[in-house]
């Protein structure tokens, strides 16, 4: 006769074939979106550093909207600069600050991911950038084609893309996705 193995959760756990465990939800539900803030913001093909001092005012603008969600009025302070203000709170919003961090994501400062597909790009920021800069040209040169717009902007820019054909294919991409069918 052969053996049983054991097919319980206590077996999956310890071999470690159990699915991953869901993280649990924050008790604020998902008040700020449930990504972390980013260091860094990309620009076409670079990258761009935010400055602590952005990073940290975001930061500090989430605990402001935690703390008017749980209904706690008062002490509506700008975030402390060193040397100008007495910041006697700054200990207990650090304190509080680590807790929240560890319940939700989204008030964590993290680097910025390297970048990946670029369809998912074209369709967001970049994309109306893009956008908005072919038709400034096309506002100020009428008789310019879409494709004379994009080689002047490849010249000038050349963190625009690799090639002419790639930039071509990213406006019209852009343009589709914006710019609904007429």
């Amino acid at each position: 006769m052969p053996a049983r193995r054991g097919t319980g959760r206590a077996d999956a756990l310890d071999n470690g074939t159990a699915k991953r465990r869901r993280k649990s939800r924050p008790p604020w539900g998902n008040l700020f979106g449930g990504k972390p803030i980013e260091r860094r913001a990309w620009y076409f093909n670079q990258t761009v550093d935010l400055g602590d001092d952005l990073v940290l005012k975001l930061q500090h603008l989430k605990m402001l909207q935690l703390k008017n969600y749980y209904g706690i009025f008062g002490g509506d302070f700008d975030y402390p600069i060193k040397g100008v203000r007495p910041s006697d709170w700054v200990p207990w919003y650090e304190l509080a600050l680590a807790i929240a961090s560890e319940l939700d994501d989204s008030l964590k400062i993290v680097d910025a991911k390297p970048r990946g597909k670029t369809a998912p790009r074209w369709r967001g920021v970049e994309g109306r950038v893009l956008l908005s800069m072919v038709k400034a040209y096309q506002d100020a040169y009428p008789s310019l084609s879409v494709r004379s717009c994009l080689v002047r902007l490849l010249k000038r820019n050349p963190a625009l893309g690799k090639s002419l054909n790639q930039l071509v294919v990213r406006y019209y991409e852009a343009k589709k996705h914006f710019e609904p069918p007429r």
